[in-house]
């Protein structure tokens, strides 16, 4: 599984219990069902083999399914697409979209798809990842598309948690639908957050870009900041926060990468609760942050602190 590496000068920071941080946020589910799987020919690197780990029983409502899953891979389980599709969806259309690369799931109302590679799930044009914390991908096993499951649950509209006392996954109240992504995004703060992400933090891998749309939504919490998107990039209370405002990078046309970082980012996606400040130090002019707030990690050339 892919963590954060922390910087050498972060090694005051409390852990986490590692047991806590895998189980609770990442226990998703993985079937194997061999009858008419959604099947793809795909790039050697996205190719998985599975490894069984332990059985895991689904409850969904109260009943138990009639099927258990393994943990397959880095202590993450997963689910093929149209097991989780048929378990919790009424009819469904399976297939595979050659043109696009993904398994594709359609019903009269959800549209699904997830390509094998990816750290998400998309439904109805909004993102679903397991974490930014611990990502994992949609993966191929023996040309079958499996998906994490809560990601999965999510995106078709649904709630999962991991019953620690019992030993099993509970599946509660699937809807089989989720608001659109027009309806659901606040146009404003997409506007903005992807903006400032392209700015910061474009050149960067996903979970940098999401760190970066981390700092801002936690800071939107805070009551120390303005309480909008547009209000927390823009505030000049203690001068310029962020150095794009003030270059102009920040009026940029986002990339797709960006945007898609922002969706899955105010889809409640964060690399940390906790931090609220940032800065590269190779290019810093001031190092108030270093001197006076807590070091948390380091992604790609930024610094994060809360």
């Amino acid at each position: 599984m892919n963590l954060i590496r922390l910087s050498p000068r972060t090694h005051h920071v409390k852990r986490r219990s590692r047991l806590s941080l895998l189980l609770l946020p990442i226990l998703l589910i993985s079937l194997y069902i061999m009858s008419s799987p959604v099947q793809a020919s795909a790039p050697q690197e996205v190719q998985s083999k599975a490894i069984p780990y332990a059985e895991v029983p689904i409850y969904i409502d109260g009943q138990r399914a009639s099927v258990s899953a393994y943990i397959i891979q880095n202590g993450v389980t997963y689910l093929p697409l149209r097991a989780a599709a048929s378990l919790l969806l009424r009819s469904p259309s399976i297939y595979w979209d050659p043109s696009s690369e993904s398994a594709v799931v359609k019903t009269r109302d959800l549209t699904l798809t997830a390509r094998p590679g990816d750290f998400y799930i998309v439904a109805n044009g909004r993102y679903f990842a397991l974490s930014a914390l611990y990502p994992a991908k949609n993966v191929l096993i023996d040309g079958v598309t499996y998906v994490p499951l809560r990601s999965a649950v999510n995106a078709m509209g649904g709630n999962i948690r991991w019953n620690a006392s019992l030993y099993r996954i509970e599946i509660e109240n699937v809807t089989g639908t989720i608001t659109p992504a027009d309806a659901y995004y606040n146009r404003d703060s997409l506007y903005w957050l992807s903006r400032i992400i392209y700015a910061e933090a474009g050149d960067q891998e996903l979970r940098g870009q999401i760190a970066v749309g981390s700092v801002i939504m936690n800071r939107l919490k805070s009551d120390q900041f303005p309480n909008t998107v547009y209000g927390v990039i823009f505030d000049r209370k203690f001068g310029v926060q962020f150095t794009p405002v003030a270059n102009g990078a920040i009026y940029n046309t986002p990339s797709q990468a960006s945007i898609i970082a922002a969706k899955l980012t105010l889809e409640g996606c964060r690399i940390s609760p906790n931090a609220m400040y940032f800065l590269d130090p190779s290019i810093a002019t001031s190092f108030w942050i270093v001197e006076n707030r807590q070091a948390l990690f380091s992604i790609g050339c930024h610094d994060f602190y809360s």
